[in-house]
């Protein structure tokens, strides 16, 4: 068996390495008694009259003064300005299971389906078990249902992993001040 799926794999290489057509951009020669480079012409390729263009082909090419040998070659470069580089944005921030789970609980808290609000969190808390803002969100929850002590004990488990974030920290002892 491993041996017909190398076979396969290395016909799919060869056939590959057959058909590769390359750049079809001869590479630069240098004439050393001379000094100068001479770029061959490029043979047509076969799918020439496509409306494909390469930017090697549409790209000038420097000028170059040929002097005698004892004199030292000048090189001029044909004068296109260049746009400067642009820096690409930074990629956003793909979602994580617990954030797209915390939009679902404040979509369930907006329909006041606050069972399945708790759900969430508590869903989103397997996930993330040291997250002060989703034991905060349970406690703020469980609150809204008339469950105190439960708000309080996850209250206070929120204060427990929300060192890092004191804003995050005024919030709940502001919360558990107000039950």
């Amino acid at each position: 068996m491993i041996e017909r799926v190398c076979l396969v794999l290395s016909l799919s290489l060869l056939s590959a390495c057959a058909t590769y057509s390359g750049r079809g951009v001869p590479a630069p020669v240098e004439d050393r008694g001379t000094g100068t480079v001479v770029t061959p012409a490029a043979s047509p390729r076969p799918d020439a009259g496509s409306s494909v263009t390469r930017a090697v082909e549409n790209t000038p090419e420097p000028v170059r003064d040929t002097r005698p040998a004892d004199e030292t070659p000048i090189v001029r470069s044909p004068s296109t300005v260049n746009p400067a580089p642009t820096e690409p944005a930074p990629p956003a921030m793909p979602a994580t299971a617990s954030s797209t789970l915390l939009a679902g609980v404040d979509a369930a808290i907006a329909e006041g389906d606050l069972e399945r609000a708790a759900a969430l969190c508590e869903r989103a808390l397997r996930i993330t078990p040291r997250d002060a803002l989703l034991w905060y969100r349970l406690a703020s929850v469980r609150a809204q249902q008339g469950r105190v002590n439960e708000a309080e004990g996850f209250a206070r488990r929120a204060l427990s992993f929300s060192a890092n974030d004191p804003a995050l920290t005024r919030q709940i002892n502001g919360f558990l001040q107000g039950l």
